[in-house]
C-alpha cells in the first residue's frame, strides 16, 4: 500500500470519527435540552470542535438530524433481521424475529426517536427527518407484512393492506415509546407482550389450521 494511500483512508477514517462524534453529540443535546435550544455553536462546543469543522463535517441542524435519521436507518441489525425473516416459514416465529429486531433497533437508537417524535410537529426539519427515519421503518414493516400475508399465516378475514396497519399497530414507533418511555416497561417485556398481542390479532389460531 502506497504512503499516499495510506494517508488518504486514515484522514477518510478520523473524518468519519469525527462525523460520528460530532452528530452523538448533537443527538444527547437535543434530547436533554430540547432540539429548538441547542445552537451549532453549542454542538461545536460540546463536542470539542471547531464550529466550520461541524459545518463542513456534517452542517447546519438540519442536516444534522437528518443524520441522525439516516443513521438510525443504516443500522446492519435491520438487514439481519429482515434476512432471517426472509427464511422463516412459521407466523410466530417471524412474529418472535420481529420483536426481537425491532426492539434492538429502537433501543439502540432511542435517543434519536425521542427528539424525532417530539420535536416533529413544532420544526419543519425534524419533521422531514421523522418523515424519513419512519418511513424507512414502516417499509419493512410492512415486508413483513407481506411476508406473513403471503405464506398464509394471516386470518382470513385480513387483508393484506389491514395486515400492514396491525403489524405497524403493535411493532410501529409509537407502540415502543409508549411501552418502555411512557410505561417503564423493559424491552424484554415489550417485545414479549407485543409479539403475544400481534399474534392474537394477526394469525390463524393453531387449532384452525389445516394440515
Amino acid at each position: 500500500m502506497s504512503q499516499r494511500v495510506y494517508t488518504s483512508q486514515l484522514r477518510a477514517r478520523r473524518a468519519e470519527e469525527t462525523r460520528r462524534a460530532i452528530v452523538e453529540t448533537a443527538r444527547d443535546l437535543f434530547v436533554s435540552r430540547g432540539y429548538g435550544r441547542v445552537s451549532v455553536a453549542t454542538v461545536a462546543e460540546e463536542a470539542g470542535v471547531a464550529l466550520n469543522t461541524v459545518y463542513s463535517s456534517v452542517g447546519g441542524k438540519p442536516a444534522l438530524i437528518l443524520a441522525m435519521a439516516q443513521d438510525s436507518t443504516d443500522d446492519e441489525l435491520t438487514g439481519r433481521t429482515m434476512r432471517q425473516i426472509v427464511t422463516a416459514g412459521d407466523g410466530r416465529e417471524i412474529l418472535r424475529l420481529t420483536a426481537a429486531g425491532t426492539g434492538a433497533v429502537i433501543e439502540r437508537h432511542f435517543k434519536t426517536l425521542v427528539v424525532l417524535m417530539d420535536a416533529r410537529n413544532s420544526d419543519a426539519d425534524v419533521a422531514k427527518a421523522a418523515d424519513y427515519a419512519l418511513g424507512f421503518y414502516r417499509n419493512h414493516v410492512n415486508l413483513i407484512a407481506d411476508r406473513l400475508f403471503d405464506l398464509g399465516e394471516v386470518r382470513p378475514d385480513l387483508t393484506r393492506e389491514q395486515t400492514r396497519d396491525i403489524l405497524w399497530f403493535y411493532f410501529g414507533a409509537s407502540a415502543w415509546t409508549t411501552a418502555v418511555r411512557e410505561l417503564g416497561w423493559t424491552y424484554g417485556q415489550a417485545g414479549v407482550w407485543l409479539e403475544a398481542q400481534a399474534a392474537a390479532a394477526l394469525l390463524i389460531p393453531r387449532m384452525d389450521r389445516t394440515v
